[in-house]
């Protein structure tokens, strides 16, 4: 039953259609019948690795490392990119709104100028009549 087993497992194996389990299984059962798999098995437990118990962890440890780096470097350059903007939006305005040349201020002065004399001439003239404590009678000269 032992050597059935064996020999379905190594079928597989030499197909390609075997498990680790079954590959680990023929390896540490392999008689001396078979000449090829055992060389073959005893070049695999020659050059067989452990892996170490963490190293999974230390793995994504050194992953996350790497790119949070990244990350930061991208963050801090984008912030200093957005600080730069902000501050030449903030100069190129008060600049803008500081351009007002001499002509134009004084064409504002006169304008404003107009509006008040506009004012005073829409005002009636006013004369007194009578005028008491209590009461002032006015009349209106056109």
């Amino acid at each position: 039953m032992k050597e059935e087993n064996i020999k379905n497992i190594l079928e597989k194996y030499k197909s390609g259609k075997s498990t680790l389990k079954e590959e680990t299984f023929l390896f540490d059962n392999v008689d001396d019948s078979e000449t090829g798999i055992k060389a073959w098995s005893s070049f695999v437990k020659k050059n067989k690795k452990v892996v170490p118990d963490n190293f999974n962890d230390d793995s994504w440890q050194s992953f996350d490392k790497k790119t949070t780096k990244n990350n930061r470097f991208k963050i801090g350059l984008m912030s200093a990119i957005a600080s730069i903007l902000l501050l030449s939006t903030l100069y190129l305005n008060n600049l803008r709104n500081q351009g007002l040349s001499n002509n134009e201020k004084e064409a504002l002065l006169n304008e404003a100028k107009k509006m008040f004399i506009v004012a005073e001439q829409t005002k009636p003239i006013l004369r007194i009549i009578v005028e008491s404590d209590l009461l002032i009678v006015y009349t209106k000269i056109e």
